[in-house]
């Protein structure tokens, strides 16, 4: 049986101050949040057609659609386009050999 060994980092023993990694945690995520909203409108609006149909959907997949078209008229659906392309390329690439593997898989 393993025997437990001292933590070797001597740690503070009064109280943490928790407000600047709360902080930062803030600033981390609505970073992250205000780019995916730039730059990933195809994707809401996709998010919004596989919802059941309502009034409210259709309200959320109209703004979507405008803003969509908002963000590709300024080039911020780029990004998303050229790694969509990207992946695309990468599914469709094949080993020289690999049409045979798929053959004798069905």
């Amino acid at each position: 049986m393993p025997v437990a060994q001292e933590f070797p980092v001597d740690l503070p023993g009064g109280q943490i101050d928790r407000a600047p990694a709360l902080g930062w945690t803030a600033i981390t995520l609505g970073i992250a949040t205000l780019s995916l909203v730039l730059t990933n409108a195809l994707s809401i609006e996709s998010w919004g057609a596989d919802l059941p149909p309502s009034v409210t959907v259709a309200r959320i997949m109209d703004e979507a659609g405008r803003w969509r078209v908002a963000t590709d008229r300024v080039g911020l659906g780029t990004p998303r386009a050229t790694m969509r392309r990207i992946w695309t390329q990468t599914e469709e690439a094949r080993w020289p050999d690999q049409r045979g593997v798929e053959m004798a898989q069905q």
